[in-house]
């Protein structure tokens, strides 16, 4: 299948405009871990253009609910600022954490 090649392909093409511009390149990966099975690539190709991915734990990996904001310190840092400002955060998230590290250690 050709696809998978050339989808990782157009994502580089992308990532390599948006630096052009001065711009940054963000993937909604919701699924991306089935699309790369699907395409026959690994995620991390996929995403390897990206300044910053998220991703959900509960599309296709197993956890219940969940997802993952990943990109560097700074980014991540500037995320969590802006969650707290906008109210956003769980409370008593243990256990949804703990299904969500054992999907991630398998």
């Amino acid at each position: 299948m050709q696809w998978g090649a050339t989808y990782a392909e157009y994502t580089k093409t992308v990532g390599e405009l948006a630096r052009l511009r001065g711009l940054k390149l963000h993937i909604d990966g919701a699924r991306i871990f089935n699309a790369a099975i699907a395409l026959g690539v690994d995620a991390k190709e996929l995403a390897a253009p990206a300044d910053s991915i998220s991703f959900c734990l509960s599309k296709g990996l197993g956890a219940p609910v969940g997802s993952l904001l990943c990109g560097s310190y700074e980014f991540i840092s500037e995320a969590r600022r802006n969650r707290k400002i906008l109210g956003g955060g769980m409370r008593q998230a243990g256990v949804l954490a703990a299904a969500a590290l054992s999907l991630c250690k398998r």
